[in-house]
């Protein structure tokens, strides 16, 4: 209960304070893409990802909120299949605790009482461990996925457009010789 209160306590101080993450070391600039224009053809939504970071205080975010991460790399259907994925840790969670034969701690402690069936106390055992994987399966997942997808989308965003801007600026190759170019053509992107 006090480890409880006390990752209650670093959320509630780190969110609720005037600093705008938690992180150790803050950075006074945007690092995640360096355009000397921003392209007339980047949407709005694209300009969104390349402004995205993921730090210290998205992922206790995500410890909270089931796919949250997924759901700031506008990756919804990644999302959705993780709030799903917790729901069941949760309420395979919360089937051990309302049935009441065991306490939570016995079942993680592996010390079932004399009286009990222990067929009963194992699979109540095996519930309890299954659930508490899937929860901390689904947050790992969420947080190291959605950190991957990420860059992968600014990555693509960036060799997009940065792709457009090397060519705008390409001259025309001019061979050395004989040829005299009598027609010539510049696209521009």
């Amino acid at each position: 209960m006090k480890a409880v209160l006390a990752l209650f306590l670093v959320v509630a101080l780190g969110t609720t304070t005037y600093s705008q993450d938690i992180d150790i070391y803050s950075q006074k600039k945007n690092i995640n893409y360096e355009f000397p224009y921003l392209n007339s053809q980047t949407s709005f939504e694209e300009f969104q990802l390349l402004n995205r970071t993921l730090r210290l205080q998205d992922m206790a975010y995500a410890a909270i909120v089931p796919g949250y991460v997924h759901f700031k790399v506008k990756d919804p259907l990644v999302g959705w299949s993780l709030v799903a994925y917790r729901a069941v840790g949760y309420a395979g969670l919360t089937y051990v605790i309302l049935d009441g034969s065991y306490s939570i701690t016995d079942l993680l402690n592996g010390t079932p009482s004399s009286t009990s069936n222990v067929s009963d106390y194992n699979s109540q055992q095996d519930i309890t461990y299954i659930s508490i994987a899937i929860v901390l399966s689904s947050y790992m997942f969420d947080y190291i996925h959605g950190r991957h997808r990420l860059e992968k989308k600014q990555e693509m965003i960036r060799y997009k457009y940065g792709l457009k801007f090397n060519m705008s600026f390409a001259e025309p190759p001019i061979k050395e010789g004989n040829f005299i170019p009598t027609f010539g053509m510049r696209y521009s992107f």
